[in-house]
């Protein structure tokens, strides 16, 4: 159980982009540290669980319309009554125009090469209750 992973990748879509010039809100990145959570607790116990908070959140790199991000999670520690979790947040792709290549065309995208750390959390869950 501890070291139980899950990942989860999806694209910034234009409605994501809450400020001007497509910057993502960092809240966007907690919103899939949350599915992931879900995933793990499913896949452990079978059961959605609750979420109580989040702690120790780092927002290390701008997102944007279009980067292609990638989401991981992982059981750190198991106690009697909750999960504590990890998370990082990984830009793998991102649109050429944003990564400085030019004469290409608007939808042309690229990799990161290595992939860019965007964000940090530490979750906690509360084990349900079984009835």
């Amino acid at each position: 159980m501890i070291g139980e992973k899950a990942t989860l990748r999806s694209m910034m879509r234009e409605s994501d982009g809450h400020y001007v010039g497509g910057l993502v809100n960092g809240a966007r990145i907690l919103h899939f540290f949350g599915d992931v959570a879900t995933e793990l607790m499913v896949r452990v116990d079978g059961d959605i669980s609750l979420f109580c908070g989040y702690e120790e959140i780092k927002f290390t790199a701008p997102v944007y319309v279009g980067d292609f991000m990638e989401y991981s999670g992982w059981i750190e520690k198991v106690g009697n009554t909750s999960y504590t979790l990890k998370f990082e947040a990984y830009k793998v792709a991102t649109m050429c125009d944003r990564a400085g290549i030019d004469d290409v065309e608007h939808t042309a995208a690229t990799c990161c090469i290595p992939p860019v750390l965007c964000g940090t959390a530490t979750g906690t869950l509360v084990i349900p209750k079984k009835l």
